[in-house]
């Protein structure tokens, strides 16, 4: 799984030579962000037929969040664009005398067009690795690994504001069944060009998956929305 996901950033990483030797009329462009999401999780898992509801706010994220690590490579070659999304987290939650703890990857590469000035549409697909235990009063019930892959169509949409500040919009929809029935994501934002190759990002991500594989005690189950207030920073060149 992290020869994957390491695959994954590194096809978009490689072309940083072509952007960091570039001249400012080239029309190669490269983008870096690291960003830190205080994530909420709500929705329903259900893992070997023992299922458990989830409900952690993102204002009470501090108190289960083990560790989180996010960040975004984007390599763009005139009106083209290769960009790789990754998150990863741990959770931990707590409702009814039953424990959720799940450990997350979340690996998105897509491929992206600008039609015009505001808008692009997008191509892609969504990696998902999930594992962790339900604990409960039927005991432990460990998930091992559940991987699957959605592909996704979406588009950005930029709206400036002024010569320093945009308004901008992510969103996409995907499964199709292919991996999931139905995976969704929206993330609003506004950004901050504070100077020529360095701006800050503050917004709210959504993030959704209903999928399910297997039946009765082998039956697993995601059908989480993931959502919180993010922010981040960002280098251009």
């Amino acid at each position: 799984m992290k020869i994957k996901i390491l695959f994954a950033f590194g096809l978009t990483a490689s072309l940083i030579p072509l952007a960091v030797s570039a001249e400012e009329t080239s029309p190669w462009s490269c983008d870096f962000s690291l960003y830190g999401l205080a994530a909420g999780m709500s929705g329903n898992a259900t893992v070997k037929g023992v299922n458990a509801n989830v409900d952690v706010g993102f204002d009470k994220i501090l108190d289960h969040l083990q560790f989180g690590a996010m960040g975004t490579a984007r390599i763009g070659y005139d009106r083209w664009a290769l960009t790789t999304d990754i998150i990863y987290m741990k959770l931990g939650a707590s409702k009814n005398a039953v424990n959720v703890d799940l450990e997350q990857w979340v690996v998105e590469p897509t491929l992206s067009y600008r039609l015009c000035k505001y808008f692009e549409p997008l191509v892609g697909l969504r990696y998902n690795n999930v594992s962790g235990d339900i604990n409960g009063p039927f005991g432990r019930n460990p998930t091992g690994t559940q991987e699957w892959y959605d592909p996704i169509i979406g588009g950005n949409v930029n709206l400036p504001l002024s010569q320093s500040f945009s308004f901008n919009l992510r969103g996409d929809i995907g499964g199709f069944g292919v991996g999931s029935d139905l995976t969704w994501q929206a993330f609003p934002n506004f950004e901050w060009h504070f100077s020529k190759s360095a701006s800050v990002q503050l917004g709210y991500r959504l993030l959704y998956n209903d999928y399910e594989t297997g039946s009765g005690l082998n039956k697993f189950k995601y059908d989480i929305l993931t959502s919180g207030p993010q922010i981040g920073f960002a280098y251009h060149f």
